[in-house]
């Protein structure tokens, strides 16, 4: 899909308010009901406590968008299955938050990996959603799901002996700064049946798509000379989600913060 113009609704041209809210989860009442950890010991625990309790394997996830706005989608929680309702969810709210990354695709231009897809150097994007989609479909992927995390700007010193940097002179091999800009991380997912709901497919091949804002680049301080590269890997992703699904953050610092139990990074 190509947009000569975007559309604005209350000066948003990439996504309005409405585009950006995601629709109600069927079993609300229950999000906030107790789980376990999750932790390897604990996944046969969690899960048969989900089927009891029809506890979701969902959460939704808040990201910023902007200044003004933020960004909401269902998100599937490491270590549950996933009930009836939260797959009915996902695949009702899928044709929303693929509006929106066919515009930021537009905007940004997305860059496609498999397995072996080359991460170093200039990579050309693109600049289409459906262009990702049918590489995704050729890989395997028909009935699909996704999962998104968002990764803040990262600036971090980055040591070039663990990596390979054949491609740069040996005079360069020193020490570097790793910058990794805002970005958008799309994986897709399927699922496959068991006893109550599905869990994700596992083994699944690399597919994912990346949406950069600006281009992930190491910088030498010795040489000043710069490469870019697309698999620098040094952004954590942004977390927040209601409701929490991490039982035991870290104490906050200031006791005054003006964070919530309810939320947390």
């Amino acid at each position: 899909m190509l947009y000569s113009k975007l559309p604005t609704v209350q000066n948003r041209a990439v996504m309005s308010p409405e585009e950006a809210s995601a629709p109600e989860h069927p079993l609300q009442a229950h999000l906030n009901l107790p789980l376990p950890s999750p932790e390897p010991g604990t996944i046969a625990e969690i899960r048969r406590i989900q089927l009891r309790d029809r506890i979701p394997g969902l959460v939704k996830r808040l990201l910023p968008f902007d200044g003004e706005l933020t960004w909401e989608y269902w998100w599937a929680v490491p270590g549950r299955m996933l009930l009836p309702e939260d797959v009915e969810l996902l695949n009702r709210d899928r044709p929303r938050v693929e509006t929106i990354l066919t515009k930021l695709i537009w905007l940004f231009g997305g860059y496609y990996f498999e397995q072996t897809s080359p991460r170093e150097g200039e990579l050309k994007p693109l600049h289409e959603w459906q262009q990702i989609v049918q590489r995704a479909n050729h890989l395997g992927f028909k009935n699909y799901l996704l999962d998104i995390d968002y990764l803040p700007i990262a600036i971090k010193p980055y040591n070039s002996l663990q990596t390979s940097l054949s491609n740069l002179p040996a005079e360069c091999i020193a020490e570097w700064v790793a910058v990794e800009p805002a970005h958008w991380h799309i994986e897709f997912f399927q699922l496959e049946p068991i006893n109550g709901g599905y869990d994700i497919q596992e083994p699944k091949p690399l597919c994912s798509c990346q949406i950069w804002t600006g281009k992930p680049f190491l910088r030498s301080c010795q040489t000043e000379d710069s490469a870019v590269r697309y698999d620098l890997f040094i952004s954590k992703p942004l977390d927040i989600t209601i409701p929490p699904w991490r039982y035991q953050p870290e104490p906050l610092r200031d006791e005054s913060s003006s964070l919530t139990s309810e939320v947390f990074q």
